[in-house]
């Protein structure tokens, strides 16, 4: 990992004339603190979450309320990490009607729902929520909530962080009795509720939760699965040191990120530790941003971030300069790179995607082209295009 990081050092500053072949295009903006993309399988109009409470659809030039929690979900002053924080489309969505949301409500308990869309009336029927999961968070931040299907095998996968405060007081991303720190697998395919996936690593361990499917992390805030492999990308957000892009392949399980025993690469708050049965990251960068300079709109130039927001290997057929390559930005400094998963080598594609322009990226979004889409925090959706568009 040493050498990965010394080829990000040397690599954040090289720009290779291949990489001139892609710009951004502003999609919409004026969204409230928008924190994911989603996009219809059949007609590609995009879903965007807000963290407010409210879906918006943007389709034939038109946005429209797609659904409307505001009432239900956790209200607080930016920075406050909870709110509506996720959302998925079951893989049959254009016949059944059926997607998932997940956020933090009122009572500061995580929920995870499931809702129809009507398409004969063409409005979302609220009174057909089953709530998956509902269960409290000990604390305010590291709340999680993404949602993500797997197109191997239609599973949904589930992301919560270690239910917050610092330094995961409780160890609970190491316990396997609680739902924190982990990613969950579950089978969607009932009429209500959920199966337990037969191939679940702890699905018949009366001392572990059969839901469990990788775990050890501290705040998985977005992972992303490669749709021509299956691969799973994590993005889990450090604590004060180093920010980390996990990798494991769509077979593997019973996996343990190491969080809180180590932070990255690096023994977390002992010089030594056994590090036998962890799964270190693919990649690291150091935590070394202002999360308060970021909200107060001080550029931090000399950094790398403190918040890491995972992204999406691109397999799109726009741009054959970023084919398999995974782009992942920071939420504190808007920096965005590419990151060879086989060599270890990044680029720092900022300059190029954003200019000089200050942003809070919470997300990344990808089509059903393959294509991608930057989220800003303050309201805005871009898509990264050939710059010849």
């Amino acid at each position: 990992m040493k050498i990965n990081f010394i080829l990000f050092l040397i690599t954040i500053f090289l720009f290779s004339e291949n990489n001139s072949s892609f710009k951004t295009q502003l999609i919409s903006e004026g969204f409230s603190q928008p924190l994911l993309v989603r996009f219809h399988p059949e007609t590609n109009a995009m879903f965007v979450v807000e963290q407010t409470g409210k879906i918006k659809l943007i389709e034939n030039n038109k946005i429209t309320t797609f659904i409307d929690l505001s009432e239900e979900v956790w209200k607080g002053p930016i920075p406050d990490e909870r709110g509506l924080l996720g959302m998925a489309l079951h893989p049959s969505f254009v016949k059944n009607g059926l997607f998932y949301v997940s956020y933090v409500d009122k009572d500061n308990f995580s929920v995870v729902a499931r809702y129809f869309y009507d398409s004969a009336k063409q409005k979302v029927d609220l009174m057909s929520e089953i709530k998956l999961f509902h269960f409290e968070q000990p604390y305010g931040n590291h709340n999680g909530g993404h949602l993500e299907f797997n197109p191997q095998n239609n599973y949904l996968y589930l992301g919560f962080g270690d239910g917050g405060s610092s330094g995961d007081p409780h160890n609970n991303a190491q316990d396997l009795s609680n739902f924190f720190g982990k990613i969950l697998r579950i089978d969607i395919n009932t009429e209500s509720g959920y199966l337990i996936p037969k191939s679940n690593p702890y699905r018949d361990d009366q001392d572990k939760l059969d839901e469990i499917w990788v775990y050890g992390l501290r705040n998985p805030w977005r992972f992303s699965f490669d749709r021509s492999n299956g691969d799973l990308y994590i993005g889990d957000v450090g604590q004060y040191l180093w920010e980390e892009i996990n990798k494991i392949s769509s077979n593997q399980s019973d996996i343990n990120f190491g969080w809180k025993i180590m932070e990255g690469n690096h023994c977390y708050e002992t010089k030594a530790c056994n590090q036998d049965s962890l799964s270190k990251p693919i990649f690291e960068y150091p935590s070394d941003a202002s999360y308060a300079f970021s909200l107060m709109d001080i550029n931090q130039n000399n950094v790398y971030g403190c918040s890491v927001t995972g992204g999406y290997v691109y397999r799109g057929n726009k741009i054959n300069d970023l084919g398999g390559l995974y782009l992942f930005s920071d939420f504190c400094t808007g920096k965005i790179w590419s990151l060879n998963p086989i060599k270890g080598i990044t680029n720092d594609l900022t300059l190029q995607l954003l200019g000089n322009k200050k942003s809070m990226i919470s997300s990344f979004g990808e089509d059903i082209y393959g294509e991608l889409y930057i989220v800003e925090f303050s309201g805005s959706i871009y898509k990264i295009v050939p710059s010849n568009e």
